[in-house]
Parts: structure tokens; C-alpha cells; sequence
């Protein structure tokens, strides 16, 4: 049996609530129903809470670190860049030895 629709149904909704945050449920699932969209407010709970959930391990960690997101994001490409932690342990080590001479 094919499927009716290929429509992500999470991703509509992330979709909208990204344009419209502070949206309640039952205004998701209308706003998606006159793009035929059918959905029922209990799973854009869901997906609400899960998105949540997500944002706030993000944070815990972030906090637990003592530093931001954003110090965060540059640390992993500053990684990527590097290749591994160990070159990049290596790079960070003669970066505090030119900021000593400095």
C-alpha cells in the first residue's frame, strides 16, 4: 500500500513553530490543516517536548563547562580543523606558549 502523502508531519511542525514560537497547539494544528496537513495537538506536544528536552541537555552541558553555546560550536570546528583532540591539545599548547612571549 503507497503511501498518500510524503509530508513530514515533525518537520512541518518544527517548521512552523520555528516561525511562529509561542504558538499553542491547537494553532499548530490548524495552521497545518489548511496545508492538509492532518495532526493531532497531542503530538505536537510531543514534538514540543522533545525539542525542549533537547535545548535543555544542550544547556546543562553548555553549563556545566562554565561556557556558551557558541564557545561550544567554535571548540568542535576548532576539532575538525585539527583532526584530532591530540594535534589539537598540541596546537592549544604552543598557542600558550607564543601568548606567554606576547
Amino acid at each position: 500500500m503507497a503511501r498518500q502523502n510524503d509530508v513530514n508531519k515533525s518537520q512541518a511542525i518544527r517548521d512552523y513553530l520555528k516561525s511562529s514560537p509561542k504558538a499553542r497547539n491547537q494553532e499548530v494544528v490548524d495552521a497545518l490543516a489548511k496545508k492538509g496537513i492532518q495532526i493531532s495537538a497531542n503530538y505536537v506536544a510531543t514534538i514540543k517536548t522533545a525539542s525542549n528536552k533537547r535545548r535543555q541537555k544542550m544547556r546543562k552541558v553548555a553549563a556545566k563547562g562554565g561556557i556558551g553555546i557558541p564557545e561550544v560550536k567554535a571548540a568542535l570546528a576548532f576539532l575538525k580543523v585539527a583532526g584530532s583532540v591530540k594535534a589539537a591539545t598540541k596546537a592549544l599548547a604552543v598557542a600558550q606558549e607564543i601568548r606567554e612571549i606576547v
